[in-house]
């Protein structure tokens, strides 16, 4: 009985022990976190479920728990959207202070994030961009062509809620995979304002250049600078140059 009694005790004593020593360490990384300011955290590389990819489920392990501040600088060129949609929600529902940097670009999936936060920039040099949802093949079924028509919707949704543009304008601009720059995404109404102070802007992969390159045409261009400023007048004094570049490429010369 007597040995029983001790067992019992110092399962107990090593029960409490291990117990304070895990709050001791929650408090310890909860103060650190504190110390060392708002927890940042780098989506820069693709949004998905594949190896090497950043995940909601990723996302969710790099939040405080104890909701502190957090900064989300974003360099991504996209990817999943289920998985973006996911990863807007997961910020969307966050409890404490946030705010969101793009640095330097935030296209297709990877725009719907800046779309959550109250406080966001951009760098000066920064793009974002915004298109419809598509496959990586020709062979689409009919199912699977209404799916990516209720996300389109569902995009559709949450950039006129974020810019306060008609639908008709952000459908337009979907199916014509419109970019801004800094000024231009501040004023569509993706992001609040441009940095004004020095934000680390990583360079654009050379991949991305090269596929940016022949879809932005001048005419692209020019019908997303009209939508982004109200009428052709405003376009034309925003984008001094950018009329004349569209008028030649039409008429091929």
């Amino acid at each position: 009985m007597v040995d029983q009694y001790f067992n019992a005790l110092a399962k107990q004593r090593k029960y409490e022990a291990m117990k304070a020593e895990a709050h001791a360490a929650s408090v310890a990384r909860i103060r650190a976190e504190m110390a060392n300011g708002p927890r940042v955290i780098h989506i820069d590389d693709v949004i998905g479920q594949e190896e090497g990819e950043l995940s909601a489920k990723w996302l969710r392990s790099q939040l405080p728990t104890d909701g502190s501040e957090i900064v989300v600088k974003i360099h991504s060129e996209g990817g999943s959207v289920f998985e973006a949609f996911a990863m807007f929600d997961i910020l969307a529902e966050y409890p404490g202070p946030k705010r969101c940097e793009v640095a330097s670009m935030a296209f297709s999936a990877a725009s719907l994030l800046p779309c959550c936060f109250e406080d966001s920039v951009i760098t000066p040099r920064g793009y974002t961009m915004i298109h419809s949802p598509r496959y990586d093949r020709d062979d689409v079924s009919d199912s699977e062509r209404k799916l990516l028509d209720d996300l389109r919707g569902d995009m559709v949704n949450i950039y006129c809620k974020r810019t306060g543009k008609p639908e008709s304008v952000i459908r337009r601009l979907l199916d014509n995979e419109a970019y801004f720059d800094a000024e231009a995404s501040v004023e569509f109404g993706l992001v609040h304002r441009v940095a004004s102070k020095a934000v680390v802007a990583k360079s654009i992969p050379a991949r991305i250049i090269a596929r940016l390159k022949p879809s932005t045409s001048a005419k692209a261009l020019w019908t997303a600078a009209i939508q982004t400023a109200g009428g052709v007048m405003q376009a034309d004094k925003q984008n001094p140059g950018l009329r004349e570049k569209m008028l030649r490429e039409v008429n091929g010369r």
